[in-house]
């Protein structure tokens, strides 16, 4: 939609939700800028859920607040079409269209002005050490921080966050909305209040003058979903082969703990794990009834993950490099927030954005690989070296760049990751060919003495670290 460019200059620096370049990261990192270090005031929290948001939008004001768009016509006849169900048409008074793509838009332009009606403003702070040569600061006792129709309001008394809900309700009721009173509460952040899937909380500290320290941790509601999703899966193995589960577990271990990796979760991680592995050994009993725990586990269990000695993981023996990842491996990594309003529809901000981006694609293609075999990865600079194209995308295929026939190892030197499509080019083309060979090598990155989290100190072998990967 046309429009959209228009308002992502206008919206408020604290709006994450359906938003290019915002997301659930940069509204956690938010939240914690305003309430961590000594010096912060803000320890009441009004956590707020508006009751049936797309629903409920009045169109009026909405229409208003549009203003003359070219296409404002078209706008008002979406909001007006109806709806059919079971066969009887109803008209549409209130509401943005159900699962349209434009009603995010719509949403976010309805609550557009949140801010200035709880007087929040902000000014600029001039530091030399800023590439922008500062940063624009919130000076008023109020923030507020909102994804889509969820917001939480920081004060720094619990009467101010009493008159906050009753100035914002008020604000909302102009648009047809109100506060959902079951969703919404006043809580002291030493109490912590839940936000987007996590804990946010002062907690109790020797290590800081206050005597309190601010963490972030994934929030038990969280979790206890997570649990109850991964119980469904194990349901559907019953009877499916270690190479099923492999494949289906991956994608949701992975998913969730790279969701969880920017905040205090080493411990959430390691209790999951053992969770995990508790209904793995269930599988197992239930696959082989008559088969011992000492059995189950010399037929799945070992040191299958590459780089790693931890012979507890799962997997299929029969198949190479094939179980399943544990979320402790995953390293803590902290999110960096999308500073102020910056927009990627901004022309004098492309370079921002395009730094932005290959960050985010290399967190993205860090995050497909088990955590033995990032370092080969991480060498490529998680990039394809026949194509030069991230490696996030696509299936991926690890190949020797001395063919194994020609007598080449699985020492890191000679491995290097390549998308399928390319793999198939290089085999054509001829993969003992020098020249083919010698671009492939060219894409790889001196091995850092500094090594990630994630990376093991591995074997050697005359000299070279032995990989332990045998995939052509």
């Amino acid at each position: 939609m046309h429009t959209l460019p228009h308002w992502e200059a206008q919206f408020e620096p604290t709006s994450y939700g359906f938003r290019p370049g915002r997301s659930t990261h940069d509204a956690r990192q938010r939240i914690f800028q305003n309430i961590r270090g000594e010096k912060n005031r803000k320890w009441w929290v009004l956590d707020a859920d508006i009751s049936g948001c797309f629903d409920n939008i009045a169109h009026e004001p909405l229409m208003e607040k549009i203003g003359n768009f070219p296409a404002k016509k078209l706008v008002e006849q979406w909001l007006k079409a109806g709806y059919v169900h079971k066969d009887v048409f109803y008209d549409t008074e209130t509401g943005t269209p159900q699962g349209g793509i434009v009603s995010p838009l719509l949403a976010n332009i309805a609550l557009h002005g949140m801010e200035e009606a709880l007087g929040i403003k902000y000014r600029w702070n001039k530091d030399s050490r800023k590439i922008d040569g500062g940063f624009w600061y919130n000076d008023s006792n109020r923030s507020i921080i909102r994804y889509a129709d969820d917001f939480v309001i920081l004060t720094e008394s619990k009467e101010d966050a009493e008159v906050a809900k009753k100035t914002i309700s008020n604000w909302l009721s102009e648009r047809g909305l109100e506060i959902s009173e079951e969703k919404t509460n006043i809580r002291h952040l030493k109490d912590g209040f839940d936000f987007l899937g996590w804990n946010f909380r002062k907690f109790k500290t020797t290590s800081r003058k206050s005597g309190m320290i601010t963490l972030i941790k994934p929030s038990e509601k969280n979790i206890r979903k997570f649990k109850e999703g991964l119980k469904e899966l194990f349901k559907s193995f019953k009877g499916k082969p270690a190479a099923r589960i492999v494949k289906d577990l991956n994608p949701k271990l992975r998913g969730w703990g790279n969701y969880h990796q920017g905040v205090v979760a080493k411990e959430t991680f390691s209790e999951l794990d053992s969770y995990v592995w508790w209904k793995l050994m269930r599988w197992g009993k239930r696959t082989h009834p008559k088969k011992s725990g000492e059995w189950i586990v010399d037929k799945y269990f070992g040191c299958l993950c590459p780089g790693r000695k931890d012979k507890w993981v799962f997997g299929d023996k029969e198949k190479e490099h094939l179980y399943v990842e544990k979320l402790a491996w995953i390293p803590i990594q902290r999110h960096t927030l999308v500073a102020y309003k910056n927009s990627p529809d901004d022309p004098s901000l492309k370079e921002y954005w395009e730094k932005r981006r290959a960050k985010q694609e290399e967190a993205t293609a860090k995050g497909r690989f088990s955590k033995g075999k990032n370092k080969i990865a991480s060498q490529q600079e998680y990039k394809c070296p026949w194509c030069n194209q991230g490696l996030g995308m696509g299936d991926m295929h690890l190949h020797h760049i001395q063919p194994k026939h020609l007598g080449g190892k699985d020492t890191y030197d000679n491995l290097v990751y390549v998308h399928e499509n390319c793999h198939h080019s290089i085999h054509a083309l001829g993969a003992a060919n020098p020249d083919i060979q010698a671009k492939l090598k060219i894409g790889k990155t001196k091995p850092s003495r500094k090594r990630d989290k994630s990376q093991k100190v591995q074997t050697r072998e005359n000299g070279k670290e032995v990989a332990n990967i045998t995939e052509s």
